[in-house]
């Protein structure tokens, strides 16, 4: 069952984060985040008052602690990896994002003693590898002494840091707590913070650039809420190092999505990269 809530976790998360790119170009990365958080809280409300007899709350301060800091972690990577959409292609700066299956893994390690496998530690250098050739443009291979970093780098590596430690934080609730309430209740945290930055920045909660995008944002709330519920339900049973590398391969699904749709080209040295930073996190979950 962890395999398939994986699996779950990264299709939904991969169609969530194509979406997202479209939005995000038309009323900006804070409010895409805002608005898909708020849609995806309403479905899990929705399903928390039909299921509210099945669920015992528990007053764990630690717990609530530990959902804050997760809002929080995940706002600042939310907010760079849109930021970093806007600046340069899907098919780059996701598959950078999307190690942060990686962060959990090591985290695992460090702080849950899991056991890597030889070919999970074969799958690090894969996918450090495959980060590397996305992250140095082909004029800067030719002339290490200059490096230029692609446009949306350095936003995908902090999404990396920031969704890898916030979702291995979120794994230690789910453990007590079970799979749906952790999500619920640092998705309303999530909801104050961007609602405190809106407010403090004197911002708009809707674009005036043109038509809001009410039936692409509410899709992309359903899928965001199902990638993390699909995530939650497998952490619950299985160690989270198994997880998140499934779900964090959602840049496959996003790639083949801007392929497809967006058209976007894609040379042999990025080609590369993808193949590698996607192959590592597959290797990494056998």
């Amino acid at each position: 069952m962890g395999i398939i809530a994986g699996l779950l976790a990264m299709l939904s998360w991969g169609t969530a984060i194509f979406l997202a790119a479209f939005a995000s170009r038309k009323i900006g990365n804070v409010l895409t985040l805002f608005w898909m958080q708020a849609f995806g809280l309403v479905v899990a409300v929705i399903y928390f008052a039909i299921t509210f007899n099945s669920y015992q709350l528990e007053d764990n301060p630690e717990n609530i602690l530990i959902l804050i800091a997760v809002a929080i972690l995940q706002v600042i990577a939310y907010l760079a990896f849109y930021k970093g959409l806007e600046k340069g292609e899907v098919s780059l700066v996701s598959p950078i994002g999307a190690t942060w299956g990686l962060v959990v893994v090591l985290l695992g390690v460090i702080f849950s003693n899991e056991n890597l496998k030889p070919l999970q530690i074969f799958a690090i250098i894969i996918i450090t590898t495959g980060i590397l050739l996305l992250s140095l443009s082909t004029k800067s291979l030719k002339n290490l002494k200059k490096l230029d970093l692609s446009a949306g780098v350095k936003e995908g590596v902090i999404a990396m840091l920031g969704w890898g430690i916030s979702l291995f934080l979120l794994s230690i609730p789910t453990k007590d707590m079970g799979w749906f309430l952790p999500t619920l209740i640092f998705r309303f945290f999530v909801i104050g913070i961007l609602s405190f930055y809106l407010f403090g920045t004197g911002k708009m909660f809707t674009s005036t650039k043109g038509k809001f995008p009410l039936v692409l944002l509410i899709a992309i709330g359903i899928f965001d809420v199902a990638g993390f519920f699909s995530f939650s339900y497998g952490v619950e049973a299985e160690y989270a190092s198994l997880v998140a590398p499934i779900g964090s391969a959602f840049a496959l699904v996003t790639i083949i999505l801007s392929l497809i749709f967006l058209k976007e080209k894609i040379t042999l040295q990025k080609l590369f990269g993808i193949g590698g930073v996607v192959a590592g996190l597959i290797l990494i979950s056998l």
